[in-house]
C-alpha cells in the first residue's frame, strides 16, 4: 500500500511537471514584440504609475529571482535596461526548464541517490565508509576527496566490486566499455589523490555484508548510491560542479565538523539547496572531541533554526551528532556506535520509508516555488502590459484633435490646391486689370506735377510729360505687382499657421521665393511701359494745326471786313495799286494787317501747352495700348502668381503629406501596439491562473 501511494504521487508530480514545462514554454512565448518580459526591481513601475502589483518586490521570488547588481553608472538595480533584464530572466526561465527535465528523471528513476557534501576535512568519507561498516573511499587527516565518488551497490555491476572511471557523467553506460575505464577498487586511494586522467566520476560498484534490514546500500527496496564529494572550499571549480551536482540527487546528508560549525561556504550551500530540499540530513561529525557538548549542541541547532527552518523543526530525526570514525575501530566506543546506529535507522527510514519526504517532496517544493514565481512574474506583467496599453490609448487619445485637423486641412485645402491657387491669381489679375485700366483715365492728370517754363521750354517739358507718364505707369505696375505678392504671401502664411495649429514640426514655405517673385523682371515688367521713353516728339505735337486753321478761316474775313469799312474798300485798293496819294491811308492799312498777324501768333502761341499736354497724353495712350500694358501684363502677373504659389505651395504639400503619412504610419502602429499589448495583458493573466492552478493541485499532493 505504501508503494502504490509513492507510486501516485510521483505518477501526479510527473505530470505537473509536464504541465509546468508547458507553462514555461508559453511563458517564455507570451510578450509581444515591442513588449519584452519584466522583472519587478523594486523601483517604480514603468512610466510611474503606482499600481501596487507593478511595485511589488523581487525578494518574493525564489526559483525565478534575478541578483541585479548596479552596473557602470547606475546607482540602482533599477537602472538596469529592460531588454537586459528579460534576456537574464529568460536564461533563468531556461535554466528553470532544464531543472524541470531533471526532476522529470529523477522522479522516473526508482533509485535514490544520496550527496555526502560538507566543508573540507569535515569528515565525508569517514561519514561513507561508516555507513558501509568498510574502508572504501580514502580518508586521511589531510582532504583527500578531491572529485566526485559514486558508492554503488556491486548487485547492480552483476556482483563485481569495481571502480569505473568516467570522463564524460552524461555518455556513461554500464554496459559500454567505451564510456569508462575499468580500474581496481585496491587503487581508488591513488586514483583519487592523484587522477592524472582527468576523471571527472568514479562509479565505485562494492559489497556492504550485512543484512538487508540493516544495510543502506543493499536494502532490497531500492537501489540506493552515495555520493563522495569534494570539500565546498576545495577551489571555486569543484564547488559550482557541486552546486550543480546538488540539482540531481535526492537526499542531502551535510557533514559538518563539530569543531567548525557552519562555514560561509556551508550556510550558502545550504541555502541554495534549501529552496528545494526543506529537509537536510545533517551529520555533526567528530562530536567525541568536543568537552561542552550541550554549548556545541545548543549553537548548532541555532544556525540550523536559521539555515533550515523544517529540519531544525525535525532535528530529532534528521540532525545527529556522531562520531563516524569511531564505528570503524575494531574495538569502537559503546557509545559511539549507538549514536551511529540511531544515524542509520533514521537515514534509512528517510530514505526508504519516507520516500514521499525524501525523493518526492524536493520536487513538490521546487514546482511550488516555480508557479509561485510565475504566477507572481505574470501578474506583473499583466498589469505592466496593462499599463503600456493605456498610456498609448492617451497619446491615441492626446494626438487625435491635431490628427484630425490635419486631415481637415487635407481634405478642405490641400486637396483643392488648384482651386484656391486659381482664386489667388483671379484675384491678382481683377485688381491687375482693374488698376491699368483706370491708369489711362489718370494719365490726364500727370500734367500736374511738371512744370511749364514758356514758350522756350516746350521741349522739355515734352519730354518730362512723357517721362513722367512713364514713371506713373511703372508705379501702378509695380503696385499690382505688390498686390500680387501680398495676396500670394498671404495664402502660403495661411497654409504656414494651418500646418502648425496641429503638427508640432510643421513645413516650411520659402517665403524668399514668393517674395521675390517680380524683382527680377521688374524691367521686363514694365518693358510695355518702357518702351514710351522711346516714342518720338514732332513738331505737329507742339501745335494743333486743324484748330488754328479754322480760326484763320474765320479771323481773316472779319479783320478785311473792319478795315474796309475804316478806309474804304476802294481807297485801300488803288492805295495798294497805285501807291499814289494817300500814303498815310496805306499805311495805316499795313499796319492793321501786321497787328492780324502778330494777333495770329500769339494766340497759337499762348495754347501751345494744352495742345502738348493732349498731343503727347494721347500719343502715350496709343502707345501704351499698343504696347499691352493692360492685357499683357495682367496677364504676366496673373501667371506669376500662379507659377510663384505652385512651386512654394507643392513642396509644402509634399512635406504636410509626408508628415501626414507619418502620423497615419504612426497611428497605425500604436494601435497595433494597443492591440498587442492587450493581447499579451489577456495572455499573462491567463498563464498567470493557470500557474496558480497548478500551484493549488500542488497543495493537494501530500508528500
Amino acid at each position: 500500500a505504501q508503494q502504490a501511494a509513492f507510486t501516485e504521487k510521483r505518477t501526479r508530480l510527473l505530470k505537473l511537471i509536464d504541465q509546468s514545462k508547458v507553462v514555461l514554454d508559453d511563458l517564455r512565448k507570451t510578450p509581444d514584440y515591442p513588449l519584452v518580459l519584466r522583472y519587478p526591481t523594486g523601483a517604480k513601475a514603468p512610466n510611474g504609475t503606482t499600481n501596487g502589483a507593478l511595485n511589488q518586490s523581487a525578494d518574493l521570488f525564489s526559483v525565478l529571482r534575478l541578483d541585479l547588481q548596479p552596473v557602470g553608472d547606475a546607482q540602482r538595480p533599477e537602472a538596469a535596461e529592460d531588454s537586459y533584464v528579460s534576456q537574464l530572466l529568460l536564461s533563468k526561465i531556461n535554466d528553470a526548464q532544464g531543472h524541470l527535465d531533471r526532476l522529470f528523471g529523477r522522479l522516473s528513476d526508482i533509485r535514490s541517490r544520496v550527496l555526502v557534501t560538507g566543508d573540507l576535512n569535515a569528515g565525508k568519507s569517514t561519514f561513507v565508509n561508516a555507513v558501509l561498516r568498510r574502508e572504501v573511499v580514502p580518508d586521511d587527516q589531510q582532504p583527500c576527496t578531491a572529485l566526485f565518488c559514486e558508492v554503488v551497490d556491486a548487485q547492480q555491476n552483476d556482483g563485481v566490486e569495481e571502480v569505473h572511471g568516467i570522463n564524460d557523467p552524461a555518455a556513461y553506460n554500464r554496459t559500454d566499455p567505451s564510456t569508462y575505464t575499468r580500474l581496481d577498487v585496491a587503487t581508488l586511494r591513488e586514483v583519487v589523490e592523484e587522477n592524472e586522467e582527468n576523471y571527472e566520476l568514479l562509479k565505485v560498484y562494492c559489497f556492504d555484508k550485512r543484512a538487508r534490514d540493516e544495510s543502506l546500500l543493499h536494502n532490497g527496496v531500492v537501489d540506493i548510491s552515495l555520493i563522495d564529494s569534494p570539500g565546498l572550499n576545495i577551489d571555486s571549480m569543484k564547488t559550482t560542479a557541486l552546486f550543480a551536482q546538488q540539482e540531481e540527487i535526492d537526499v542531502i546528508v551535510f557533514v559538518v565538523n563539530a569543531e567548525n560549525h557552519f562555514t560561509l561556504s556551508g550556510r550558502q550551500f545550504l541555502q541554495t539547496a534549501g529552496k528545494e530540499k526543506a529537509y537536510i540530513f545533517i551529520v555533526v561529525n567528530r562530536f567525541d572531541q568536543i568537552r561542552r557538548k550541550d554549548r556545541c549542541r545548543r549553537d548548532i541547532l541555532d544556525q540550523i533554526r536559521e539555515i533550515s527552518p523544517l529540519t531544525f523543526e525535525d532535528a530529532d530525526h534528521l540532525v545527529h551528532f556522531v562520531a563516524a570514525k569511531e564505528t570503524l575501530k575494531d574495538q569502537p566506543d559503546g557509545g559511539s556506535v549507538t549514536t551511529f546506529a540511531n544515524l542509520e535507522s533514521n537515514l534509512r527510514s528517510f530514505i526508504l520509508e519516507k520516500r514521499s519526504r525524501s525523493k518526492l517532496a524536493p520536487a513538490k517544493i521546487y514546482l511550488g516555488n516555480l508557479m509561485t514565481d510565475v504566477a507572481a512574474l505574470c501578474q506583473y506583467n499583466h498589469y505592466a502590459a496593462e499599463t503600456y496599453s493605456r498610456t498609448i490609448s492617451d497619446k491615441l487619445t492626446e494626438n487625435a484633435p491635431a490628427f484630425e485637423k490635419m486631415l481637415r486641412i487635407k481634405e478642405q485645402f490641400l486637396d483643392n490646391i488648384d482651386r484656391i491657387i486659381n482664386e489667388t491669381g483671379d484675384k491678382a489679375e481683377r485688381f491687375s486689370r482693374n488698376a491699368l485700366q483706370t491708369f489711362f483715365d489718370d494719365i490726364d492728370q500727370c500734367n500736374d506735377d511738371v512744370p511749364w517754363r514758356g514758350v522756350l521750354g516746350i521741349w522739355q517739358y515734352a519730354r518730362d510729360l512723357r517721362n513722367t507718364i512713364y514713371r506713373q505707369a511703372a508705379i501702378r505696375l509695380r503696385k499690382c505687382e505688390e498686390f500680387a505678392r501680398q495676396s500670394a504671401l498671404a495664402c502660403v502664411k495661411n497654409f504656414e499657421e494651418l500646418a502648425a495649429s496641429c503638427m508640432d514640426k510643421p513645413p516650411k514655405i520659402d517665403l524668399d521665393v514668393v517674395a521675390t517673385v517680380f524683382e527680377d523682371g521688374s524691367q521686363e515688367a514694365g518693358r510695355a511701359a518702357a518702351a514710351a521713353i522711346f516714342v518720338p516728339l514732332e513738331l505737329n505735337d507742339f501745335f494743333a494745326y486743324t484748330d488754328k486753321v479754322a480760326v484763320v478761316r474765320e479771323y481773316v474775313p472779319g479783320l478785311a471786313m473792319i478795315l474796309g469799312g475804316l478806309v474804304g474798300y476802294q481807297a485801300v485798293v488803288k492805295t495798294f495799286t497805285r501807291g499814289g496819294v494817300g500814303l498815310m491811308r496805306g499805311r495805316v492799312a499795313f499796319a492793321g494787317v501786321a497787328m492780324a498777324g502778330v494777333g495770329l501768333f500769339l494766340y497759337t502761341f499762348s495754347d501751345m501747352k494744352t495742345v502738348i499736354d493732349r498731343q503727347v497724353m494721347g500719343k502715350m495712350k496709343v502707345h501704351l495700348r499698343a504696347a499691352g500694358l493692360v492685357d499683357g501684363n495682367v496677364d504676366r502677373i496673373s501667371r506669376g502668381t500662379r507659377r510663384v504659389l505652385r512651386l512654394a505651395i507643392w513642396e509644402f504639400q509634399s512635406q504636410f503629406q509626408r508628415i501626414l503619412n507619418e502620423s497615419e504610419q504612426q497611428r497605425r502602429e500604436q494601435n497595433e501596439l494597443r492591440m498587442r499589448a492587450e493581447v499579451t495583458k489577456d495572455a499573462f493573466r491567463a498563464l498567470g491562473t493557470r500557474a496558480s492552478t497548478l500551484r493549488r493541485m500542488l497543495d493537494d499532493v501530500d508528500v
